[in-house]
């Protein structure tokens, strides 16, 4: 398998596009809450010790790349000086039988032999967040971009463009994927209102004026569009590009042993671009100190809502009200990724928005303060 960057560029239909990123999305979905980051299930044998302690060191290695967002994590797992006993940062673990629903996988280490059963573990969230902190890794929070995925497959038989009710091999592809990494991946519906502006030829073209126009009506962070097709030599190939935050990012994947394999490169990928662009590694900007506004503020309900929010943000590290007036509050905020990373985090969240208006000066006298308390960054809460 051979990866080939094509590189980064701003695309020219970047007024759309920008609306979707920066006008839409903030009072709409385009951003998910992932659950169970934390989690993960792995295939087993048997519930012997041995087997058990190899795999708690491979499942390790998953929870890294998916909280990291950054594949090269996974070799911390397999630093013996930095993790020699993986099961401590275990919480919980158990074991299950697969579900007469599901597909059983096979060892292909053991003569392809079935698996009986699997292990679901749980990682302890601030063991494995540390473990990444101290390496220089980001820690990426439960609030992810949400990618809308336009997918065009070509098996030398037909070209199939995939939907979210198209019945094709790649479909739990990208799901699995998508849990594997912890990213919010979604399928266009391709009902009448998509079939009226975007065709398979358009995807397979890239045709980025119809397909992103096609995609303001999901109002997702990014929109990834990929083209796999099978070769004569039976291995596949991809070509992709990535639409986020006026930028455009193409790559191609050759000799893929499997569609499985062509699928996993190209949605691996673009995690590691949004997991660039929305995590940063820890600088000395750790400890920065920023003064957040937060307007509409009138009641308990709504300030114990926005404080709460806040302490969930993975780049806050701790917050405390500054001042609390009648309609807003002035919070004191602790952050490890600065400025830059307070914003984006909050971007994509649905509780706050960016308030524009000139921003409310109080008077900072009667706590213990001389002179006027301007704050760094002003929102208002969501109506």
């Amino acid at each position: 398998m051979k990866i080939r960057i094509n590189g980064i560029k701003n695309f020219g239909f970047t007024a759309l596009f920008l609306s979707i990123t920066t006008i839409l999305p903030i009072t709409s979905a385009n951003a998910d809450i992932v659950h169970h980051l934390y989690e993960v299930e792995m295939p087993v044998e048997s519930q012997g010790r041995k087997e058990r302690a190899y795999v708690v060191r491979e499942a390790l290695k998953e929870i890294l790349i998916r909280i990291s967002g950054r594949n090269e994590a996974a070799a911390l797992a397999e630093d013996k000086f930095l993790v020699p006993r993986p099961t401590r940062f275990m919480q919980q673990f158990r074991y299950r039988k697969f579900k007469s629903n599901e597909v059983i996988p096979v060892n292909p280490l053991d003569g392809a032999k079935p698996y009986t059963q699997k292990l679901w573990l749980r990682f302890t969230e601030k063991a494995v967040a540390k473990l990444l902190r101290d390496q220089g890794y980001p820690v990426w929070g439960k609030t992810r971009p949400a990618t809308l995925v336009w997918l065009v497959v070509d098996d030398q038989k037909q070209r199939v463009l995939i939907g979210n009710s198209t019945q094709h091999a790649s479909r739990p592809y990208i799901e699995q994927e998508a849990t594997k990494k912890g990213l919010p991946f979604r399928l266009p519906l391709l009902d009448l209102a998509d079939q009226s502006k975007v065709q398979a030829s358009d995807v397979w073209g890239n045709f980025e004026d119809s397909i992103l126009e096609a995609s303001l009506r999901y109002q997702t962070e990014a929109v990834l569009v990929g083209r796999i097709y099978s070769s004569y030599a039976k291995t596949w190939n991809s070509r992709w590009s990535l639409y986020s935050n006026g930028q455009r990012h193409d790559w191609e994947v050759s000799n893929s042993e499997t569609l499985r394999a062509a699928v996993k490169e190209g949605l691996s990928k673009t995690g590691e671009v949004l997991s660039a662009r929305f995590t940063q590694v820890n600088t000395t900007q750790d400890n920065e100190v920023l003064l957040l506004q937060i307007k509409n503020v009138s009641d308990l309900k709504t300030y114990n809502k926005v404080i709460k929010y806040l302490k969930a943000l993975s780049v806050v590290t701790k917050v405390h009200a500054h001042q609390v007036n009648t309609d807003d509050v002035i919070f004191s905020i602790n952050s490890r990724s600065g400025r830059v990373g307070i914003v984006q985090a909050i971007s994509l969240g649905r509780v706050l928005v960016n308030d524009m208006s000139e921003p409310i000066i109080r008077d900072g006298a009667s706590e213990n303060n001389s002179g006027k308390i301007k704050a760094d960054l002003i929102y208002k809460m969501l109506q």
